[in-house]
């Protein structure tokens, strides 16, 4: 047999296509970005708004919907072209906590909020973002509410500021946000060269500061929680109102968040 035919005679049901690409793989992607459509935005979305999110046609998003469905990890009102996220996903994300040690990083989280009487914030590296996996919150009526599952930003946030500055895989991505920083607020880092001498500072003293970069009225200390080689998959971070956090604060709260990221560091399975 020649070598051209030994290659042409792919085997029955082979599940790649000619271009190496798994067969199948393009509907899981959309059925994945179909439901990170209900995580970011919650409730009960229509056919028309999904179709229109992710730019495909509207029997493509239905199809696509129908299947969920049909397996548990979304639910639909009978007679309504309306879906919500299924129990099968609420057992998905158990799982995910269960599998993360989600639980066992609460009373570590728990014990830093009662000591600083402030809302305590657990955030997990998620590609070129950070992502809140759990929260507890300020018993004070003046507070700064985060949902589980919000996307940071990690040039202007403390969590992804300790992140950047403790993961080396990471330091492609400034180079990425180009010289120029998207301003999420007046004192967000400007520039990367002004982003790099901060992260440099925060390597020195192990932990990070939000002086209102991503919120005005907004302070945060946070420290990287490092996995056994030494780099940051997450972050923990204590969240203030601005009139609660006077600089001075920032390095009484330093010492005390990076020993609650250290005890994290040892519970957690990262």
């Amino acid at each position: 047999m020649s070598e051209t035919s030994a290659t042409s005679a792919a085997p029955p049901g082979r599940a790649e296509a000619n271009n190496g690409r798994v067969a199948g793989t393009q509907a899981i992607s959309r059925a994945f970005a179909l439901l990170n459509v209900f995580r970011d935005e919650g409730g009960d979305l229509g056919v028309v708004h999904l179709a229109d999110r992710l730019g495909l046609t509207l029997s493509t998003a239905h199809r696509i919907a129908r299947a969920l469905v049909a397996e548990g990890y979304l639910a639909q009102d009978e007679g309504r072209e309306r879906y919500r996220l299924g129990p099968q996903s609420l057992l998905l994300g158990q799982a995910a906590q269960r599998a993360m040690g989600i639980e066992i990083a609460r009373p570590v989280m728990q014990r830093l909020a009662d000591s600083t009487g402030e809302s305590v914030n657990l955030g997990l590296l998620d590609n070129d973002h950070a992502i809140v996996i759990q929260r507890i919150e300020s018993s004070q009526p003046l507070r700064f509410s985060m949902e589980v599952g919000t996307r940071i930003e990690l040039h202007a946030t403390s969590m992804g500021k300790s992140l950047l500055a403790f993961n080396e895989e990471l330091r492609g991505h400034i180079d990425n946000l180009g010289d120029t920083l998207v301003q999420l607020t007046h004192k967000t880092h400007p520039t990367s060269a002004s982003l790099r001498k901060d992260l440099a500072q925060i390597r020195r003293r192990g932990w990070s500061t939000d002086d209102e970069e991503s919120m005005l009225g907004v302070r945060c200390v946070a420290a990287p929680v490092l996995d056994s080689a030494g780099q940051a998959r997450a972050a923990v971070a204590v969240q203030a109102p601005a009139v609660r956090m006077p600089d001075k604060r920032f390095g009484q709260l330093g010492p005390e968040v990076r020993g609650a990221a250290d005890e994290l560091a040892r519970l957690l399975p990262l």
